[in-house]
């Protein structure tokens, strides 16, 4: 499955969410892989992010006053634009019909789950 990187980044904490519920163990299964996957990505764009920040920033900090934010936000925008492999099943709505998981959170989620 190819996405973009800010999705993921976007559904970081709903995928949180959803992994502290209960769910049938295949189900749980599918989803602690699709979290570890999702892990080593955001791990990686985590580093890549303080990097723009040290490079475009000063003291570890940069914030819209910053001389070089624009450069910043160009370089964030392109990493997050960056297309990601992960190497995981989709899991069945059918599956998480028991958890309970708000509408934003589902949106967040869409590209995981099928119908």
């Amino acid at each position: 499955m190819k996405l973009k990187l800010a999705v993921l980044v976007q559904s970081s904490e709903p995928l949180g969410k959803l992994m502290n519920n209960p769910m049938p163990s295949a189900t749980a299964f599918k989803c602690a892989k699709v979290l570890k996957a999702v892990s080593s990505e955001l791990e990686a764009y985590d580093e890549a992010r303080k990097k723009a920040i040290e490079t475009h920033g000063k003291d570890g900090e940069i914030s819209e006053k910053s001389k070089n934010w624009d450069k910043f936000v160009k370089e964030l925008n392109e990493l997050l634009a960056t297309e990601v492999k992960l190497d995981v099943e989709k899991v069945k709505s059918e599956n998480l019909s028991k958890v309970e998981v708000s509408p934003t959170d589902l949106i967040a989620l869409d590209w995981l789950i099928e119908e």
